[in-house]
């Protein structure tokens, strides 16, 4: 498995897994703007192909991780896992950075198992957050 940096020959095939694993995925035109304006932090994972994906944003003291996506085939190999891994490796490398910070839907136990594992703790719920009106919870991990 390679973790690196998303090309342009890529974002395609991002969009592919962004449409099949999220029931409101992301629109072609903010994955573009994403590419376009944060490509040190939107890593892609390789194996044969692209497997999965992590979006990071970082401003005012804070990273974002905006999105994470592992196509199913793929899960449960540690691919979530290393794209995170890579990804806080980044945050934590930039010395104005003070947290990292996510949002996750509240009926999704296992991303919010997998967060907490890594370090991330709740912080606050966002009601009515996503489209379809679930609320979200704000998890955090302090870096410094």
């Amino acid at each position: 498995m390679l973790i690196r940096q998303i090309r342009a020959e890529d974002v395609l095939e991002v969009l592919r897994i962004e449409y099949d694993c999220f029931k409101f995925p992301y629109p072609p035109n903010m994955i573009n703007f994403l590419y376009a304006n944060y490509i040190d932090t939107f890593l892609v994972a390789e194996v044969d192909s692209i497997a999965g994906y992590v979006i990071g944003i970082s401003y005012n003291e804070e990273g974002h991780v905006i999105s994470l996506a592992v196509r199913e085939e793929h899960r449960n190999l540690g691919i979530g896992k290393a794209l995170m891994d890579r990804v806080m490796d980044i945050f934590e490398n930039d010395l104005s950075i003070r947290l990292v910070r996510l949002e996750v839907r509240e009926g999704n136990k296992r991303a919010i198992s997998f967060y907490s594992h890594m370090g991330f703790k709740i912080q606050e719920r966002i009601k009515g957050y996503y489209e379809d009106n679930e609320d979200a919870f704000v998890m955090i991990k302090k870096i410094r």
